[in-house]
């Protein structure tokens, strides 16, 4: 019985708390604020936290929006 057709045919990136961290350009103590406000996450025991980027990723999307501040840099037709 082999279930091979039902695996996915790439794994979704997973991280802990210093991986996201560094993606996004913030502390670890961010992190765990946004964990406490409900991020998706899976504890693994008490210290441990493994964190799904592209379901952390649509939450930040969800909860904050993306907006653009400035300008766009046009480095391409240069």
């Amino acid at each position: 019985m082999n279930n091979s057709s039902n695996a996915p045919t790439q794994p979704d990136e997973i991280t802990d708390k210093r991986g996201y961290a560094a993606r996004w350009r913030f502390s670890t103590r961010t992190v765990s604020n946004l964990l406490a406000q409900g991020m998706p996450h899976c504890a693994v025991g008490k210290r441990r936290v493994r964190i799904i980027v592209a379901e952390a990723d649509r939450w930040m999307t969800q909860r904050f929006g993306t907006r653009r501040l400035g300008p766009a840099k046009q480095e391409a037709g240069r």
